[in-house]
């Protein structure tokens, strides 16, 4: 998929906590994103509070008044879990944020998804970072209009690393793994971003704090984001996260990926929502149904990314490319 020469429109599905921030600000900031709505579901923190992280980040971005939608309140079978706090009690780092003056509005995520699709006279791009249950409602009820998407770019799954909730399974899939079966086999070009590439792309201390001490408001924001990362985990350097997947969207060259049926496993307290690659040669896919059938479509597995392209370009969209002088 070639680098957009034209600002691409985009819709973002989010839960909106720390890495959903820094995602948030990249593609606001982006010259090549033309952000038509953004679409909240709990995940990262309740429905509510993703609502109001999401209007400050709108805030600090200095964006225009895009439409923001409140949608799932929790899975689709899924007990919902309280969120663990490790974004922070607000799940935004605790920063102090002042209240937003915007409002979200009083309509539901998915109905705001079949507005953006349907009005646009252009394919819509759908950047889901989040769990998949708006995603999975809104290609049950308008399979159609889910027909004119751009395509979905998705963070969620593993495809060789380990899981962040279990051993095996990420936490946007395994929050929602019917959901997850949903989109993934839907057969819609979909690029996944897992959690093998999510963990590549970071940032220094030194870097962090240049990041806090620019002028711009959005490089303060992420420079204290990605602060509260290395306070929380002890370590040298912070992830970018969810914001990677942003930048193969603003930047598609960056990724490589590897086409491949991917299954989300429904079953087993340590296996529910694996994401399993079928990475046998298609005729053994066909060959040897008796032992396992596979997902009947092919995803976009990102594999590996240009990390210095992506740290570069991410630091840019926020104001701060000096920092990486």
């Amino acid at each position: 998929m070639p680098t957009p020469t034209h600002p691409l429109p985009v819709l973002l599905d989010v839960d909106t906590g720390t890495d959903d921030a820094l995602a948030l600000l990249l593609a606001l900031r982006s010259p090549r994103l033309d952000v038509r709505a953004i679409t909240c579901v709990a995940g990262n923190h309740g429905l509510d509070q993703v609502v109001i992280n999401t209007l400050k980040v709108l805030d600090v971005a200095d964006a225009p008044d895009i439409p923001v939608a409140a949608g799932a309140e929790r899975p689709l079978l899924e007990t919902m879990r309280r969120p663990s706090h490790i974004h922070g009690q607000d799940g935004m780092g605790d920063l102090g944020l002042p209240p937003s003056s915007r409002q979200p509005l009083g309509i539901h995520a998915v109905e705001l998804m079949r507005r953006t699709v349907s009005e646009s006279p252009e394919p819509v791009t759908l950047i889901a970072l989040a769990p998949l249950t708006n995603v999975a409602l809104f290609l049950r009820l308008y399979p159609r209009l889910a027909e004119r998407l751009g395509g979905l770019t998705i963070m969620g799954g593993t495809f060789a690393a380990h899981g962040n909730t279990s051993p095996t399974a990420e936490f946007n899939v395994r929050s929602d793994p019917e959901a997850a079966a949903i989109v993934l086999e839907s057969g819609l070009p979909i690029r996944l971003y897992p959690l093998d590439v999510f963990r590549q792309v970071s940032f220094s201390r030194p870097e962090i704090e240049g990041f806090m001490a620019g002028d711009d408001p959005a490089a303060q924001m992420a420079g204290r984001i990605l602060h509260f990362w290395i306070q929380h985990t002890g370590a040298e350097r912070a992830l970018i996260g969810d914001a990677g997947a942003v930048a193969t969207v603003v930047d598609p060259e960056g990724a490589t990926v590897l086409p491949a049926p991917v299954t989300v496993a429904l079953e087993g307290d340590v296996t529910r929502g694996q994401t399993v690659l079928d990475r046998r040669p298609v005729r053994s896919r066909a060959n040897l149904v008796e032992w396992w059938q596979t997902s009947q479509s092919e995803v976009d597995v990102v594999t590996e990314v240009a990390v210095e392209r992506y740290r570069r370009l991410f630091a840019e969209a926020i104001g701060a490319g000096e920092v990486l002088a």
